[in-house]
């Protein structure tokens, strides 16, 4: 059935902005709409909640507790195909800090209406709403962003679609606008970093730098995404060098082991190879490391018939590779 050509009612009927104030109004209003689905907005689900709703419905967004990583949200709105055949027959509004919490079986709320504009004679819009005063969401053609931040304190956030036109047929009424809400998210990631000292240890005294840049290990660290250069130095404790790679909007659990200065022997010898260090048969199978006290040592391997005998001082934070190896030459003569 063909629909009825639609009568559109006047711009300031629905309540459109002034443009003294930039398309942006800020009211504390009743609200009645049925709210056609929740999504919350989280860095542990970048993809974002995709939800259905009807042209005089409501979509809320919460905000997920720990918002560390998320400098804005998006909303994406695409048309059915028979809404794009009505132009200047909707309008969306945005609305914050509403009460009570939206819930699909309650009609009535209260919040600030922020924003109410026809939806343009597109297949779909996308919204950017910053959540934090600092946030970094570079324009785009393809995205409107709204010129207002919208703070952990003005959740829970609506978007609402209405119609400004009447006489919509069947097709229309039973029409679903498919939803996208997403976050969006700022260029960094933190750092949890743990330090685990010897049994035993009482000194916990050490220096943490991160690219160079001292910082406390105690604490969570935001860093921006990519590759960091993590240094820890003590002087009762080896000094630690790693490398490790921040991901955007994740937390790295990073654990150090400390080890004390006392010098390290790595023993590299055949199975079958006897190997005592001062007199001290070694089990180089099961324990082909050891730790030394600083000084002279005599190292001894023995396989069969053949014992080899070395002396070395070891000294404190060094590590010291013990490899016995036998070599067999075969040399040609005319």
């Amino acid at each position: 059935m063909k629909c009825p050509r639609p009568v559109f009612l006047a711009l300031a009927a629905v309540g459109l902005l002034t443009p003294a104030l930039g398309g942006v109004r800020l009211s504390a209003d009743d609200l009645r709409t049925i709210i056609a689905g929740t999504a919350t907005v989280s860095a542990d689900n970048p993809d974002g909640v995709r939800l259905t709703m009807g042209y005089n419905d409501a979509v809320a967004v919460l905000l997920a507790k720990d918002s560390t990583f998320i400098q804005g949200f998006e909303i994406e709105l695409k048309l059915p195909r028979v809404a794009i055949g009505v132009p200047g027959g909707f309008a969306y509004e945005l609305w914050r800090d509403i009460s009570p919490l939206p819930d699909k079986n309650r009609y009535g709320y209260r919040g600030d209406r922020i924003i109410t504009l026809p939806l343009p004679p597109h297949a779909g819009i996308v919204l950017q709403i910053p959540v934090r005063k600092d946030f970094d969401i570079q324009p785009s053609p393809y995205a409107t962003i709204v010129p207002t931040v919208v703070e952990a304190k003005d959740f829970p956030f609506i978007f609402k679609l209405l119609p400004i036109a009447k006489g919509f047929g069947s097709e229309i009424e039973s029409a679903r606008f498919h939803v996208r809400v997403r976050p969006i998210l700022s260029d960094e990631g933190a750092l949890n970093l743990k330090l685990r000292f010897p049994e035993g240890s009482t000194d916990r005294a050490v220096t943490v730098t991160i690219d160079d840049k001292r910082v406390d290990p105690s604490a969570r660290l935001i860093l921006a995404s990519g590759v960091h250069r993590l240094q820890i130095s003590s002087e009762s404790y080896r000094d630690e060098i790693r490398s490790f790679a921040i991901e955007q909007g994740q937390v790295l659990d990073l654990v150090v082991d400390m080890q004390d200065t006392a010098p390290i022997a790595l023993i590299d010898a055949p199975d079958s190879a006897l190997v005592s260090i001062d007199g001290q048969r070694i089990d180089q199978v099961a324990k082909p490391q050891l730790t030394l006290e600083p000084g002279e040592h005599t190292v001894t391997c023995r396989i069969g018939d053949y014992t080899i005998t070395r002396k070395f001082t070891a000294y404190r934070g060094k590590t010291y590779r013990l490899v016995l190896a036998i070599d067999l030459h075969i040399q040609e003569s005319p």
